[in-house]
């Protein structure tokens, strides 16, 4: 692979994981907010530390670079469960239909991206 290559899939793991470490702290900065929301879709809040850790674990290790194929595998394992259930645009009537159709579209975006992250790995810039 060429130095842009490696600097593209750097930025990559950088932008993908962003989005999981964001979201993984906020978990846990409004745990009783998002234990309350898990609960709303019909979801156990006993569930809320493992999605915490499956974030944070895997969006950590996206981004070192550090076994990154098995970050990746992590937050997939993470993405399709939660946006099948918490983004059910399908049982929705607008305007909170658009908002989370939205949403899951941007849960399938993001596998794109970790499956990608799946084949590849880490390229050069990396805590291998």
């Amino acid at each position: 692979m060429t130095l842009f290559e490696n600097l593209l899939i750097l930025l990559a793991r950088i932008l993908i994981s962003s989005l999981f470490l964001w979201a993984g702290a906020a978990k846990v900065l409004r745990w009783k907010i998002s234990a309350e929301y898990m609960q709303s879709k019909k979801l156990p809040a006993s569930l809320l530390p493992a999605a915490v850790v499956l974030q944070i674990v895997g969006g950590l290790s996206v981004l070192l670079g550090f076994e990154t194929r098995v970050g990746a595998l992590l937050l997939i394992v993470f993405v399709i469960p939660a946006a099948y259930k918490m983004h059910d645009f399908w049982n929705l009537q607008d305007p909170d239909k658009t908002t989370q159709k939205t949403m899951f579209m941007k849960d399938v975006a993001v596998l794109g991206g970790l499956l990608l992250l799946l084949v590849t790995g880490a390229g050069r810039f990396a805590f291998n």
